[in-house]
């Protein structure tokens, strides 16, 4: 019996700890969102107020859309909406959204010549981390796999690095913060994720997240490396 109250705890301070991870993502994820609406929205309203005095909409409307403090917020919201899509629809529907938003990244967002090597090196660098994860036993997955994570886990590593350049860019001269940032917010993403989709750490979870978070802490800043340094080339 005694050892049945202590499993109960343990369940519920669990359950509590899933639901407090939860709400911290989403906090974030809406923090995040807020921010770059609240950077955007000025401009947005500005351009549409001149759009509507001047009657020309129309031929305005893809000016607007490809303004930078507006593809920050497309950017944000594209890369949201892709990561529910992944997590909550599997590998087809990851796949076809995925590349419906690389098609709009393409046309509205991308600036810069290395847009598409960088995120060809994060999305295979994710894939080689995340496998050796699954493969030492980190987290594992219920459904079939692409080796040895699933094709929509993929999806989010693309989707993640169309952010690195414009949504997240203001990361990229604050190193330190982005080490913080990707080791603490790195393993919560996974630890939501586990709670919406067939994916499970490994016990201890926590173990898990460690291990996740020092491989965020390093990666994080070292994309952002990567891009100061194909930025002075």
């Amino acid at each position: 019996r005694h050892w049945l109250n202590g499993a109960s705890v343990s369940i519920l301070k669990l359950i509590r700890l899933s639901r407090w991870a939860l709400m911290m993502y989403s906090a974030v994820c809406g923090n995040f969102i807020f921010v770059t609406v609240r950077e955007a929205l000025p401009s947005v309203l500005s351009v549409l107020r001149k759009l509507y005095l001047q009657n020309r909409a129309p031929g305005r409307l893809l000016q607007l859309i490809k303004g930078a403090a507006n593809k920050k917020l497309l950017n944000a919201a594209l890369f949201q909406l892709g990561w529910f899509a992944c997590v909550l629809g599997g590998d087809a529907i990851a796949f076809v959204v995925t590349a419906t938003i690389l098609c709009i990244h393409q046309l509205f967002v991308v600036n810069k010549r290395f847009e598409w090597s960088l995120i060809a090196i994060v999305a295979v660098t994710g894939f080689v981390v995340d496998s050796s994860l699954a493969h030492f036993g980190v987290f594992s997955f219920k459904s079939s796999s692409l080796f040895y994570i699933p094709f929509w886990l993929f999806c989010l590593w693309v989707l993640f690095a169309t952010t690195l350049n414009h949504s997240l860019e203001w990361l990229k001269n604050w190193l330190w913060l982005a080490v913080i940032l990707g080791g603490f917010f790195g393993p919560m993403s996974y630890f939501a994720g586990s709670r919406l989709a067939d994916v499970a750490l490994s016990s201890p979870p926590l173990l898990s997240m460690v291990y996740i978070s020092l491989c965020w802490a390093v990666l994080l800043p070292a994309f952002y490396l990567y891009i100061r340094f194909r930025e002075v080339q």
